[in-house]
């Protein structure tokens, strides 16, 4: 095993605890400035899309087989909700000019959750984010356009999976990586925050987990 990874592996075991950010007002302790997060839950149990719209724009980008009736084909997935997800990310703009695009493990062959960022530019929709993640929760931003915590996957050394929760931020017309929030679920203590960022987001890199 190479060292960075058993570096990685430690700094987890010691390191990924429960912080609290804390201020002595009146003896209590008060939490301030925490945005409010909408928390996001896809099973992939559907029966229908929630508009017309959403199956005509996954025939647009032609990630589907519009007559395709086997639920049961991951390789060729039909164009529905077993396989695809939908969810807005800029305020005030419609669905079929900006959305983000979570896809069902699985789908064409691929092991793992994915979740696609698009937007339309010159009538033509645009890919501008890849991410090999689970879309967990969304919290609305000054710049309009939600930030995004993604859950990704880690088969640490080939042992057991280690998930890094991670907020994404909307900079210079796409989402750029801000920090890691939590490591198997636990907060991280204020004072490791600056390196773990650095360990887990060369990690990402390292396993191309955006593209």
């Amino acid at each position: 095993m190479k060292k960075s990874v058993l570096f990685f592996v430690v700094f987890i075991l010691l390191y990924a605890c429960k912080s609290e950010i804390k201020n002595h007002e009146g003896g209590k302790n008060v939490i301030k400035n925490v945005p409010i997060q909408e928390n996001i839950e896809t099973l992939f149990d559907d029966v229908k899309f929630n508009t017309d719209e959403e199956k005509k724009i996954l025939e647009e980008l032609e990630i589907c087989n519009p007559n395709q009736k086997d639920l049961t084909d991951h390789n060729d997935p039909a164009c529905h909700p077993k396989f695809f997800k939908f969810f807005p990310f800029i305020e005030g703009k419609k669905l079929n000019d900006a959305f983000l695009l979570q896809i069902k493990s699985r789908v064409q062959g691929f092991p793992l959750r994915r979740l696609l960022v698009f937007e339309r530019e010159g009538g033509l929709l645009v890919k501008v984010n890849g991410f090999v993640a689970n879309l967990i929760g969304k919290r609305k931003s000054e710049s309009n356009h939600d930030d995004l915590i993604l859950r990704f996957s880690d088969n640490v050394g080939g042992g057991e999976i280690a998930f890094y929760n991670c907020l994404y931020v909307w900079e210079d017309k796409h989402y750029v990586f801000k920090k890691v929030e939590q490591i198997n679920d636990s907060n991280l203590k204020v004072e490791f925050q600056d390196s773990m960022n650095n360990v887990i987001y060369q990690t990402l890199s390292r396993n191309r987990m955006e593209f």
